[in-house]
């Protein structure tokens, strides 16, 4: 069962899912996405909900909409970058936002930012 934030269109958090899910090449470029009934039943959600989501993906050139075949992920990886560039500039600004509420300066931003990623590193190892 699909656990939703209330505030947000539920089409724009299956977006949001969909992009992840083929920034992280679980749908490959090119590959035939599950059809409309199918995601409904994924995303326990109404299929009218994720035709709205597949159309604006459609509008994006991220997926492409064969009549009759149903839908595939362009085969165009600059547009899929593209797509994950505006992701993670979307949770920087997100992250920046808060940090900056707390008085720090982009220096300190930084430097705490590399220090997580060094602790992440160790903590891998």
């Amino acid at each position: 069962m699909m656990e939703y934030i209330d505030n947000i269109p539920i089409y724009l958090q299956i977006k949001d899912i969909l992009y992840r899910k083929i920034i992280s090449n679980e749908y490959e470029l090119g590959s035939q996405l599950p059809s409309v009934r199918q995601l409904a039943v994924q995303f326990s959600a109404n299929s009218n909900t994720v035709q709205k989501a597949l159309k604006e993906m459609t509008e994006e050139n991220v997926i492409i909409s064969q009549r009759g075949k149903g839908n595939y992920v362009t085969e165009d990886g600059k547009i899929i970058n593209k797509l994950k560039k505006n992701l993670v500039n979307e949770m920087f600004d997100a992250t920046y936002e808060k940090l900056r509420s707390l008085h720090m300066n982009d220096e300190e931003i930084t430097t705490s930012f590399n220090n997580y990623v060094q602790e992440k590193e160790h903590a891998h190892e």
